[in-house]
């Protein structure tokens, strides 16, 4: 197997002697990629490390460098894998033979909500008028996201159509390889909303060239103030991609420590605000125990969805 060249940064001033590897499930570029390089930078700049590598390996739809990662712990002197709900949504469904439970879950990092958004000159200017328009008619108009069918943008925009009782299964979803080809299809008009990650949606709302419907965040985000919740508009959804960091199994308590007690510095730091602002992901504090309680629960939340838009057998 070939794998990306390691990606150093470090710190001519640093005075922790740590030195982390980072194996990262996906090419260059990309929200895995961007967040394990934004962690990295800021545990160097802010000397809580003094080194971090990254290994970029993809494939498998991130089981490659699942199994890659557990055959390969030893190597490195204190390796982490990052991750993201797509690790539990083909756990699900059986896409391949891992779970969270392979590893040691250490901490979320970033929540990355789910936008719902329209062209900025689209006559529809809000959610209501989109689910008004679906239920007179389910393939009214094409729905893109940047993943695939019974993936995480077809999940959110799935579990947005319950809410308003439109079957997901009658909504023509589109899938393109990516966020921004997704994006393309959007400003080309081969489709009409986008169901997308805040991050990828990011410069082209502050271009003026989308207006985002509503956020599946828990109250309204400083980046798109003027976008709704679901909340706000009477539906109890609240959903976000989480990307957070992973230890082999069997890791010893005393290093979880080490990495938790950087991590919690980090995200007080103002570099790693600035980071989650410019980047327009929230910050998710969910950390050792919490973090798997975390996982769980929206393990729960997935499969329930999944069941509904005939991705996952009720036995499984």
């Amino acid at each position: 197997m070939r794998f990306a060249p390691w990606l150093a940064i470090a710190a001519c001033t640093a005075t922790a002697s740590e030195r982390l590897h980072v194996v990262i499930p996906a090419g260059p570029g990309g929200g895995l990629d961007g967040t394990a390089r934004a962690v990295g930078r800021a545990l160097v700049e802010l000397d809580l490390v003094e080194r971090v590598s990254f290994e970029n390996v993809s494939g498998g739809g991130g089981g490659r460098a699942m199994a890659y990662f557990l055959d390969n712990a030893d190597r490195f002197e204190t390796p982490l894998l990052v991750n993201s709900t797509p690790l539990l949504v083909r756990s699900l469904q059986g896409l391949f033979p891992y779970s969270f439970r392979d590893l040691t879950p250490v901490a979320g990092v970033v929540a990355d909500y789910g936008v719902l958004a329209v062209r900025a000159d689209d006559p529809r200017t809000t959610w209501e008028a989109v689910a008004a328009e679906l239920r007179r008619d389910p393939r009214a108009f094409a729905v893109g996201g940047g993943s695939a069918r019974g993936s995480l943008d077809h999940i959110v925009l799935a579990m947005a159509l319950r809410l308003v009782e439109v079957d997901p299964r009658a909504v023509r979803y589109l899938p393109y390889d990516g966020g921004g080809k997704a994006m393309l299809a959007l400003l080309g008009g081969e489709v009409d909303v986008l169901s997308s990650g805040l991050g990828e949606t990011m410069a082209f709302i502050e271009a003026g060239e989308v207006r985002v419907l509503a956020v599946t965040a828990p109250e309204r985000v400083g980046a798109i103030a003027e976008a709704p919740t679901f909340k706000e508009l009477g539906y109890p959804l609240v959903f976000a991609n989480w990307r957070g960091l992973f230890g082999p199994p069997g890791m010893p308590a005393e290093t979880l420590a080490g990495h938790l007690h950087r991590l919690a510095n980090m995200k007080e730091s103002a570099h790693w605000q600035a980071t989650l602002e410019r980047r327009g992901w929230a910050s998710l504090n969910a950390e050792g125990a919490s973090f798997v309680a975390h996982l769980e629960a929206q393990e729960r939340q997935l499969k329930e969805v999944m069941i509904d838009i005939g991705f996952v057998r009720p036995d499984e």
